[in-house]
């Protein structure tokens, strides 16, 4: 059996455990004095900053030969945010280089083993620069693709890359982006970079939300607190926010228990146990404005990735919970709506429908053919609240064709293979080799072969201890006309699975006989253990789960009536 890395990817339903981990690197080397002369770098941050959820821990970096901590990492709390916001201000443009690569080696210093919800945000305007001459820079990029890539993706860190002009390194910024499954944006403006911070604090640290139509939207008893972003313009007249009483609040007046923070182009709003009810924005329409709120009452969705390629189906799962308890009654689950909106190259709207394997899960699938940059909008309707949440991808139109072939037989390879597409590619022009990691072995890199110039095949040997294996891929090639490509694919992993065939001599032989066990015995001893030790959790999980039951129930029954 072949498997193509063109298929179906299930979004298992999660959501962030823990604490996230958002480091950011700002480029102040000479050159920003002329793609950011009036300082957008601070008001950008700033947003970013106050956007940050509190489940967060984060840190914030300026870089150019040398890297400099502006803001201390910590947990993310107001006064974090107020400290952070004073610091922001220290940003400058006098570095000398552009030195990416000590950057990076920076900000990862302390991360030592593999872990989850890591992000690093990069943003610079120019290209890789560390000494006057051109070779340092050529070999400080070759560390970067081929040792320092492969630790990222290690460590488990998603690199988010914002470039502020057009001199900016987009290929490796591309590059970087792709190979972790982060995110790349290009800003030319003001307004551009604080729209690049917010989509990309959205992928690290994604945040419940409410629907926002026309300017309106509908807080119900279960909101402890939301935020509103609003997105202003120059000429915009001041922002209001009307409550369901029709009492109106401005940066200029409005209740101790409200925070507003104004900045050039954009007012942030917080409003602590905020009235149930309908309340409107006094505001021009924008589609970035949102509102972001803190409830027990939760639509949870699993991340989507952030790169596909053209023809992947994506099988979209969601959920309710209620302190962190997936709803499962159906009375109350009959009267709620979960919809779809595929917004992009191809619009969609589809039903979610109940996972029939899992009570409380409900899920659509829909298939991706074009590419382009698409937003996905997973909205519940529960007639006395309603819940949002947006995520987007881009769908990549790769030149290359992926192929995982599984073994034969026993003892014998797993083979990569590479297709290109011969419209896009002259074949003859056409070299591969993959940079093979796992998470304790240093990279090594394998060239691919060629008996034709239909496909190029790569046979791997199972690795001596059950590792999983990261495969990045370096290619050179020119199109029909003779112009070189870039081509960035995504990375796969080989998992050892992979590696077995269905039947092996392994399975086949006979298995020693294991000594007998006294079950007799073993028995009366892990009883007694148990019953000593075990009693009391017991009791006090069951009372528990009886307490957190109810309150779940009291929940259903409110908002059903």
């Amino acid at each position: 059996m072949r498997i193509l890395c063109l298929g179906l990817f299930v979004l298992t339903v999660a959501a962030h455990a823990g604490e996230s981990d958002l480091r950011v690197l700002i480029d102040v080397s000479g050159s920003m004095r002329q793609n950011d002369p009036h300082g957008l770098r601070i008001p950008a941050l700033k947003l970013l900053l106050e956007l940050l959820p509190p489940a967060t821990r984060a840190g914030v970096w300026l870089f150019s030969e040398t890297p400099e901590n502006l803001i201390s990492l910590a947990p993310v709390d107001r006064q974090w945010k107020n400290a952070a916001g004073e610091a922001a201000q220290r940003i400058h443009s006098r570095g000398r280089y552009t030195d990416i690569e000590k950057a990076l080696q920076t900000v990862i210093a302390d991360w030592e083993a593999p872990g989850e919800d890591r992000h690093i945000i990069l943003l610079t305007d120019g290209m890789l620069d560390v000494a006057p001459d051109p070779a340092l820079d050529s070999a400080s990029r070759n560390r970067i693709e081929r040792q320092l890539i492969p630790r990222l993706q290690a460590l488990g860190a998603r690199i988010y890359t914002i470039a502020l002009s057009d001199q900016a390194d987009h290929h490796l910024m591309r590059q970087l982006a792709i190979a972790t499954d982060g995110w790349n944006e290009t800003a030319r403006s003001a307004e551009q970079l604080q729209r690049a911070f917010l989509k990309i604090v959205q992928k690290a640290t994604p945040r419940e939300g409410l629907p926002l139509r026309d300017n309106r939207f509908t807080v119900d008893a279960n909101v402890r607190e939301f935020s509103l972003l609003v997105f202003r313009r120059p000429e915009s007249p001041a922002t209001e926010l009307i409550r369901p009483d029709a009492t109106r609040w401005s940066a200029a007046d409005h209740p101790d228990t409200v925070h507003w923070h104004p900045e050039d182009g954009f007012d942030l709003i917080t409003v602590d146990q905020p009235m149930p009810g309908p309340w409107q924005l006094a505001a021009r329409l924008d589609p970035d404005n949102q509102v972001m709120i803190v409830t027990d009452l939760q639509l949870k969705t699993a991340a989507l990735p952030n790169h596909l390629a053209a023809g992947e189906t994506l099988a979209v799962r969601a959920e309710l919970t209620e302190h962190d308890r997936r709803i499962t009654r159906e009375h109350f689950l009959g009267l709620v709506k979960f919809q779809l909106l595929q917004k992009g190259p191809e619009e969609v709207q589809k039903t979610l429908i109940p996972a029939p394997e899992e009570a409380g899960v409900f899920s659509a699938a829909t298939k991706l053919e074009k590419p382009g940059i698409y937003t996905f909008e997973v909205t519940v309707d529960g007639k006395t609240f309603q819940r949002v949440r947006k995520q987007r991808i881009e769908v990549l139109a790769l030149p290359v064709a992926t192929e995982v072939i599984p073994p034969r037989a026993a003892g014998e390879p797993l083979i990569v293979r590479l297709t290109p597409d011969p419209e896009r590619i002259d074949p003859a022009t056409f070299e591969a080799a993959a940079l093979i990691a796992s998470a304790s072995d240093p990279p090594r890199e394998m060239p691919f072969s060629s008996g034709n110039e239909a496909f190029w095949e790569l046979p791997l040997s199972a690795p001596e201890a059950k590792r999983r294996l990261t495969v990045n891929f370096h290619i050179q090639a020119r199109d029909r006309e003779g112009n070189p490509l870039q081509v960035h694919l995504r990375p796969i992993e080989l998992e050892p699975s992979q590696f077995q065939t269905h039947s092996t001599e392994a399975d086949k032989a006979p298995q020693p006989t294991a000594k007998p066990i006294d079950w007799l015995w073993s028995g009366l001893i892990a009883a007694g253990v148990n019953l000593i030790l075990g009693g009391a959790g017991f009791f006090g999980w069951r009372k528990l789960r009886q307490h957190a039951r109810q309150r779940q129930e009291q929940l259903l029954n409110r908002l059903t009536t």
